[in-house]
């Protein structure tokens, strides 16, 4: 039976993640001082109790970079940047934040309609704002969505929301379950598709 255009998107986003690079192939895209970084972040994290969180920071980091495999940066300690290229420029596609307080946020450009829509998210009119199920899991997935009016947007995710542009953060708890995982993995694939090929408007412009 042939796919449906929701079935296909999923698909396809998942397609776009089943070979991801290893962490080596990570830090090899990386200029020297931001793979030092890099590496000083995962030590940190390596030396928490909860192993898993240095763990999830090189899954999310390397599969952003495996959907957007141009440039990336680390600013400061805790955020990871991801480019794809835009004739001169570069344009902000993905950002990969440590909060700090066991959680990380992944920030993306909005797809949440056409996440809705192919079946990965659901909304219930009982739950606060932000608050959607992952399906068919029906686990909670805290996604907020940003735009040029956010309050005090952070240097990380600021470029995303430019131009009229819009952005989703979405905050994985600590100790987040792999459909959690997965469904933010997958809302980043879903967007990739609209810049595999070159950058479209739906993602926000940088300059170098």
């Amino acid at each position: 039976m042939p796919h449906s255009p929701s079935n296909q998107t999923l698909q396809t986003a998942r397609d776009s993640l089943s070979k991801p690079l290893n962490f080596a192939e990570f830090l090899a895209k990386l200029p020297s001082k931001d793979r030092a970084t890099a590496l000083r972040r995962v030590s940190m994290l390596e030396a928490l109790p909860d192993q898993g969180r240095a763990h999830l920071w090189r899954r999310l980091a390397c599969g952003l970079m495996t959907l957007a495999p141009f440039a990336a940066k680390l600013i400061g300690k805790q955020t990871l940047q991801i480019y794809v290229a835009d004739g001169r420029y570069r344009m902000q596609v993905f950002a990969l934040e440590d909060v700090g307080d066991g959680n990380f946020a992944v920030y993306c450009p909005d797809v949440l309609e056409e996440a809705t829509d192919a079946g990965l998210l659901s909304t219930d009119p009982s739950r606060e704002p932000g608050q959607y199920l992952v399906e068919p899991c029906k686990e909670q997935l805290l996604i907020h969505q940003l735009d040029k009016t956010s309050l005090n947007p952070a240097a990380h995710f600021k470029d995303m929301t430019g131009w009229n542009r819009k952005a989703l953060r979405i905050t994985l708890p600590a100790s987040p379950s792999a459909g959690q995982i997965e469904a933010a993995e997958l809302l980043c694939a879903i967007a990739a598709q609209h810049f595999v090929d070159s950058a479209l408007p739906l993602v926000a412009r940088a300059t170098r």
